[in-house]
């Protein structure tokens, strides 16, 4: 029941999301050696990554939505692959999404989801679903979703994922007016004000996330315990 969202103004971009999920060992990995180093967070249950970003500056996050498998467990799902795999291979956020696009069309069984992807330049939202996916990309504006469709590639929306979007959406709205004009710190504690609060924040929250790729800098937290800062640049 992830919540999700990303926000760019004045060539400055903002991802933030909450990790929502049964209970399960949940932490942050910094990953090095071949391709680009990244910071991911990652669990027991999946394969691969779940969100993070590299050292390039290309950061993503996903959410779960329609499955076209239900009998199939999350372990066996492929997302959390593609994830680790953008992470280390690319810089563009086009390239990103080539590589996404493909990979859904080889692997309609795994779950339908979300995708949002992001640089300093530019940020993309991809729905996937049995193999099709539809995408928008943009410079300027923002992006949110939770496990619902809103390109209408299934009707599977129900009150709680409608009331987090809701949320989301109103708060990226407001921040997307005035974050040009905010210091980093400021815009970073509106972000996570927003994750640490009900209806985003939930019993089923086993992280918080906030990523700006223009800073190398990604705030986390994991369970209870305080927020964390990781920077590539130290």
């Amino acid at each position: 029941m992830c919540t999700m969202g990303a926000v760019i103004c004045g060539g400055r971009t903002i991802l933030l999301k909450n990790f929502d999920y049964k209970p399960v060992p949940t932490g942050w990995a910094h990953f090095i050696g071949q391709g680009h180093a990244h910071f991911a967070l990652v669990d027991h249950d999946q394969k691969g990554v779940n969100s993070g970003m590299n050292d390039a500056g290309l950061a993503l996050e996903i959410s779960r939505s329609a499955s076209p498998s239900p009998e199939s467990p999350e372990r066996k799902e492929l997302r959390t692959v593609l994830n680790g795999r953008i992470l280390r291979d690319q810089v563009s956020v086009q390239a990103a999404l080539r590589e996404a696009g493909a990979y859904v069309e080889d692997h309609p069984e795994m779950y339908g989801g979300n995708l949002i992807i992001g640089n300093p330049s530019r940020i993309c939202v991809m729905e996937h679903l049995a193999g099709r996916h539809s995408t928008k990309s943009t410079r300027n504006g923002f992006f949110a979703r939770t496990n619902h469709s809103i390109f209408g590639m299934t009707q599977n929306a129900d009150e709680f994922s409608k009331l987090r979007y809701d949320k989301m959406v109103a708060f990226l709205a407001s921040l997307h007016e005035r974050m040009d004009e905010m210091e980093i710190d400021e815009l970073f504690g509106l972000c996570r004000g927003l994750l640490r609060s009900h209806p985003i924040l939930h019993d089923n929250t086993r992280s918080s996330m906030v990523m700006c790729p223009g800073e190398l800098r990604v705030d986390y937290l994991v369970g209870d315990w305080e927020w964390q800062v990781f920077r590539f640049d130290g």
